[in-house]
C-alpha cells in the first residue's frame, strides 16, 4: 500500500509539499516555505504550517528515528517557495535537483545570490528513473521561469502519481510540457497534483482560453524590451530576476544586437557567463563592487555610462538602488526582479524613489505560471483518476471551473492520509 500526505501548500502560493510513502520507502516532493514565513523553532513553524510536518527531519540527528529504509526529497525547481525549508533540514536525507538546477544553485551561491545549504545534494537527469526503495521517480523537463524546472512521475509498481511543479503552456518549452502531459495520460495516473496559482486572483485571465495558449510570453517580454530600446534613446535601467537565466541571456543578446549593451552588476555578469559566453557580457565597474576574476567580461564604469546615456542599458538590483542617484533621466523596466509587487513593502520604496525622480516605471515582466485556461487544459489532457489542486489561495475555484469536465477531484486536507492499495 502507498500513502500520500499533503504536508503544506494547500491554500498558499508556494510551499506545496507532499509525502508519498510505503512501509519502507518515502519520497517528499519540494521543500519550501511561503513568502510570509516567520522565524521560530522548527516545532512552532510546523504548527503554523510554515514547515512541513516531518519533525524527524528537523531535530537533533542523535535523536532521529529512522522510520524509512529508503527516502529522498525531490525538488521541482530552485525557487525559494520550493526550497527554503531546506535551510532548517538537520537530516542527511538525499535532496535531488535536476542537473541544470544544481549548476544554477552552485553559481548563485558562489556569487552571493543564494544561500549555501548544508544538505546532501544528489542530481537527477530528465527521463532517467531514480529508485528510492519501493518507489521510482522519473523527472521530465517542464516550463517555468527558471532553469531546470521539472514535473515528477512517482510510481510504486502498481500506482502512478504526478506532480506538475510550477508550469505554464505559454513559455519557450511548450513541447516539453506536452510530452509529460501526454505521458502522464498514458500512465492513467491515480492522482495528479497540479498547481493552480492563477485561480488565486479574480482579475486574472478568463477561462475561454482564446489566444491564451498562442502567446509565447517569453517572446512577448523580449519583443517589449526590443521595442522600448528602439523607442527610447535615454538610458534604460532593467530589473530582471537573477534565477531566470534563459531570459537574462536572451535580453543580453537582444541588447547587444541593438548596440545598447546591458551593463550587468558583477554577480549577475558572473552567473550569466557560466551559462554562455556566446555574446559579449559587460560588467559594471563603479570602483566599489570590484572586478576580481572577470576574465572574459568587458568592464564599464559609471562615468562611461553617464557620458553615453543613449548607448547602454544598466541592470540594477533593488539593493543597489542608490546607484541610480547618479542619473537624472532614464526609464526603468521592471522584469520580475525584486521587489515584485505591492505585497512587498520594498515595492512602495521603489515606486516612491522613481516618482521623486520623475522616472517612468514600465513593467515588462511575464508570469511563470499557467493561466486559468492552461491549468484546465493540463487537467483535461492528463485526465487522471483524481486531480488535486494546490499552490493557490483558492484551489476550489479551479475545481469549480472544471465541474462539467467529467474529471474527478481530490480536495486534500492536512489531517487525512490518502491510501492507495
Amino acid at each position: 500500500m502507498t500513502n500520500i500526505r499533503f504536508l503544506n501548500g494547500l491554500n498558499t502560493i508556494g510551499a506545496n509539499i507532499a509525502e508519498i510513502s510505503t512501509q519502507s520507502s518515502r519520497v517528499i516532493t519540494d521543500f519550501g516555505m511561503a513568502v510570509d514565513f516567520k522565524i521560530g523553532t522548527s516545532q512552532s513553524l510546523i504548527e503554523k504550517h510554515v514547515l512541513p510536518d516531518v519533525p524527524e527531519l528537523f531535530g537533533d540527528k542523535q535523536e532521529q528515528i529512522k522510520e524509512y529504509k529508503d527516502e529522498a526529497i525531490f525538488i521541482t525547481h530552485l525557487h525559494l517557495d520550493h526550497t527554503s525549508a531546506l535551510a532548517y533540514l538537520k537530516s542527511d536525507i538525499p535532496v535531488y535537483l535536476s542537473r541544470p538546477s544544481y549548476k544554477l544553485y552552485r553559481s548563485l551561491v558562489k556569487q552571493g545570490l543564494g544561500l549555501a545549504l548544508n544538505v546532501n545534494f544528489k542530481i537527477f537527469d530528465f527521463e532517467v528513473p531514480v529508485k528510492i526503495g519501493d518507489l521510482t521517480v522519473t523527472a521530465y523537463q517542464s516550463d517555468h521561469d527558471i532553469l531546470g524546472a521539472a514535473a515528477f512521475l512517482i510510481e510504486d509498481g502498481k500506482h502512478a502519481f504526478g506532480q506538475s511543479g510550477d508550469v505554464r503552456l505559454s513559455g519557450s518549452h511548450r513541447s516539453a510540457v506536452d510530452k509529460w502531459m501526454n505521458l502522464f495520460k498514458q500512465r492513467n495516473l491515480d492522482l495528479l497534483m497540479l498547481e493552480a496559482t492563477s485561480f488565486s486572483f479574480e482579475d486574472d485571465n478568463s477561462l475561454n482560453g482564446q489566444g491564451d495558449n498562442e502567446v509565447n510570453v517569453e517572446s512577448k517580454c523580449l519583443e517589449d524590451f526590443k521595442r522600448i530600446l528602439n523607442k527610447h534613446k535615454n538610458l534604460t535601467v532593467i530589473n530582471p530576476y537573477s534565477r531566470d537565466i534563459e531570459r537574462l541571456l536572451q535580453m543580453n543578446k537582444v541588447a547587444n544586437h541593438l548596440n545598447r549593451p546591458i551593463v550587468w552588476e558583477p554577480q549577475y555578469a558572473h552567473v550569466i557567463s557560466e551559462f554562455s559566453l556566446e555574446e559579449p557580457i559587460f560588467v559594471l565597474d563603479d570602483g566599489n563592487l570590484g572586478l576580481k576574476g572577470i576574465a572574459g567580461l568587458i568592464p564599464v564604469s559609471l562615468l562611461t555610462i553617464m557620458n553615453n546615456l543613449n548607448h547602454f542599458c544598466l541592470q540594477n538590483s533593488f539593493e543597489n538602488l542608490d546607484i541610480l542617484m547618479n542619473f537624472n533621466k532614464f526609464i526603468y523596466l521592471h522584469c520580475n526582479g525584486a521587489p515584485l509587487g505591492d505585497y512587498d513593502p520594498h515595492y512602495q520604496t521603489l515606486k516612491s524613489f522613481l516618482e521623486n525622480k520623475r522616472i517612468e516605471l514600465i513593467d515588462i515582466g511575464v508570469s511563470g505560471h499557467a493561466t486559468k485556461a492552461e491549468i484546465c487544459e493540463v487537467a483535461r489532457t492528463v485526465a487522471a483518476k483524481k486531480t488535486a489542486f494546490w499552490h493557490s489561495f483558492d484551489p476550489d475555484a479551479a475545481v469549480n471551473a472544471l465541474k462539467n469536465s467529467g474529471l474527478q477531484f481530490l480536495r486534500p486536507s492536512y489531517t487525512e492520509i490518502y491510501r492507495f492499495k
